[in-house]
């Protein structure tokens, strides 16, 4: 099987330096690494252009891709597919590091389990932060670790497991470092509808594979991956709360049974996100904490008055505000 790269990016020169010195080195190389770029300037042009000869020496095709279209992750990614080749389309963030058997481990899972398609790694610096505010997180139905599991809650949070030895199933896979085998991609894309960051796509397009396809979704413990998750070009605080609840309420709709059980804990796990920073900002008051509050609660209103746009699949009147 024959795996294609493929790195939607975005201003992020150094990251992606360390990301391809890191594939460049697996004991197992890809064939192709298409990076497909996003940014407003050609630094990453100039860095493919500089390291093409490299990557040709080791049988491994270094291509640039340029995102003509709208600035989204998730344009960005079907980009990627339209243009690889590869068996295999490996999706990896510029700002992941990958352990030198991260490439060999994921196909020896494809390898031994015929009806995988498709798999991630393990990243080895995610447990700890989930780990912070693990029983609160419990009790709101948001993000927590859970053994032997990999999990999309009603709430549209996820569960990811403590570092073990065990190759376990997954409803989602990680857009940090997800593979997929090109049949499947055939019949699924990433939601064009997610612009710029494109929150939760990742968890979007996995999950409804999921859906369709229970049992073929893996993640291995063996295949060992660091995500920087590098601050260089996020957006800004107040953007990206009102994208992450206009987002997640879009992919709530569309993704997760709208039942009276399944609406209460949505409800109940935006009701959490406020508590728990009202909570901090008590502990230790700041004007960083008073204006995350703020934030939040405005993306609250402001999804309440677009709700029917948001259940018939509609994002305009979010999208533009961000043009």
């Amino acid at each position: 099987m024959q795996v294609s790269v493929i790195i939607p990016t975005y201003n992020r020169v150094n990251d992606l330096i360390e990301c391809l010195d890191s594939i460049i080195t697996q004991t197992i190389l890809p064939k192709e690494v298409i990076m497909v770029d996003d940014s407003d300037n050609d630094e990453i042009e100039k860095l493919v252009e500089h390291r093409k000869d490299e990557f040709n020496k080791t049988g491994v095709v270094l291509r640039y891709v340029r995102n003509e279209r709208e600035k989204s992750s998730a344009i960005a990614r079907n980009i990627g597919i339209e243009n690889a080749t590869g068996d295999i389309m490996l999706f990896l963030d510029d700002d992941v590091v990958l352990d030198k058997n991260y490439m060999k481990e994921v196909l020896r899972v494809y390898r031994e389990k015929p009806g995988a398609v498709g798999v991630q790694g393990q990243i080895q610096n995610i447990v700890q932060g989930m780990k912070v505010r693990h029983i609160f997180n419990r009790l709101f139905y948001l993000g927590f670790t859970e053994k032997d599991r990999c999990r999309v809650l009603p709430s549209l949070s996820i569960t990811y497991p403590p570092l073990s030895n065990r190759i376990i199933n997954c409803e989602w896979l990680s857009g940090a470092n997800q593979s997929f085998k090109r049949g499947v991609l055939e019949e699924f894309r990433y939601d064009e509808n997610l612009k710029k960051y494109s929150y939760r796509e990742d968890v979007d397009i996995s999950h409804r594979i999921f859906k369709r396809y229970p049992d073929s979704l893996f993640m291995t413990p063996h295949a060992k991956l660091i995500h920087k998750t590098s601050q260089e070009m996020r957006l800004s605080k107040k953007e990206l709360v009102y994208m992450s609840e206009a987002y997640k309420s879009y992919i709530f709709c569309k993704n997760v049974d709208q039942n009276l059980k399944n609406r209460a804990i949505y409800l109940w796990s935006r009701i959490g996100e406020v508590i728990y920073d009202t909570v901090l900002l008590f502990l230790k008051p700041s004007r960083s904490k008073l204006t995350k509050i703020k934030y939040l609660i405005g993306a609250y209103i402001y999804c309440i008055n677009h709700v029917g746009e948001i259940k018939e699949g509609n994002l305009e009147f979010f999208n533009k505000r961000m043009r």
